[in-house]
């Protein structure tokens, strides 16, 4: 059998001028991790999760049904007595299919930057917390900076060929380019009033 065969293809994806700085959009707002049930479960059935709908310290925000654009998440723990945990964060990726990611928590404040684009994010299941939880024990989930670059499954990013942002050339940062996640962190500070466009090569392997 010989080499794989590609299709390669230059595409543009332009984001509108609603596009925000990382984090600015809130998935959940903090909240108290003790006050979600089962929080401490053993297991991810065992545990807790906030959810789209519901009320009190377990619902998602409004803006959890509806990121603007795919984005990677970052949830911001805060801690008072936690020694650790996990949260996994569901919802759908880019091609329209269920995707999850799984952050482990840990014994200080830290901020936990994730990989995987989402375009929504229906729940976050919490369990496996340990130590003596106070009312300092936060958990907050955000729109992170990577932006997600539309492409068919099974294609692969090969480059940020371009970066325009208020109708500038900008220069391509490519350090900042996930081609396993396929996701881009622009060189542009989006402020949520300029467009950002942005033109990258993709690679599809051929099945027959």
């Amino acid at each position: 059998m010989g080499d794989p065969k590609y299709i390669y293809d230059l595409r543009q994806v332009v984001y509108d001028a609603q596009i925000v700085l990382a984090e600015l959009v809130l998935i959940a707002a903090a909240q108290d991790l003790d006050d979600t049930t089962g929080y401490a479960g053993a297991t991810e059935a065992a545990g807790g999760a906030w959810t789209t709908g519901a009320g009190g310290p377990t619902g998602l925000t409004a803006l959890a049904a509806r990121i603007e654009h795919p984005r990677n998440v970052v949830l911001t723990q805060t801690v008072g007595g936690a020694t650790g945990g996990y949260a996994r964060v569901c919802g759908i990726g880019m091609n329209g299919k269920m995707v999850s990611e799984l952050f482990t928590l840990g014994a200080v404040t830290a901020t936990l930057t994730g990989n995987v684009p989402f375009l929504t994010v229906d729940r976050i299941a919490i369990w496996g917390v340990t130590g003596t939880l106070t009312e300092a024990d936060h958990l907050q989930a955000g729109c992170g900076a990577k932006i997600g670059l539309p492409m068919p499954e099974g294609s692969v990013l090969v480059d940020v060929v371009k970066e325009r942002f208020n109708a500038v050339d900008v220069a391509v940062t490519p350090a900042n380019i996930n081609r396993t996640y396929g996701t881009y962190i622009p060189t542009s500070t989006l402020d949520g009033a300029k467009v950002l466009e942005l033109w990258y090569s993709i690679k599809t392997p051929l099945l027959w």
